[in-house]
């Protein structure tokens, strides 16, 4: 499957609005649980910083992971 053809898939699933929540929740979860282990210093994995470039690129590789891994 070549990639406008799995968005355009992605994109129909999520108007599925059970789904949609359930990625949605899925991906405000990883980011909100990152933020916190990195306020509270709890984590094993240093926190990813949305202030920086590579926090940014992190962030967004872990989500693609999520959503398409």
């Amino acid at each position: 499957m070549d990639v406008k053809t799995a968005r355009n898939f992605m994109n129909d699933a999520l108007k599925d609005k059970g789904l949609r929540q359930a990625y949605r929740a899925n991906i405000a979860g990883l980011i909100y649980d990152d933020q916190m282990a990195g306020a509270e210093s709890r984590s094993t994995e240093p926190p990813t910083n949305l202030s920086t470039v590579d926090g940014c690129n992190s962030i967004a590789d872990r989500i693609i992971d999520l959503v398409f891994g």
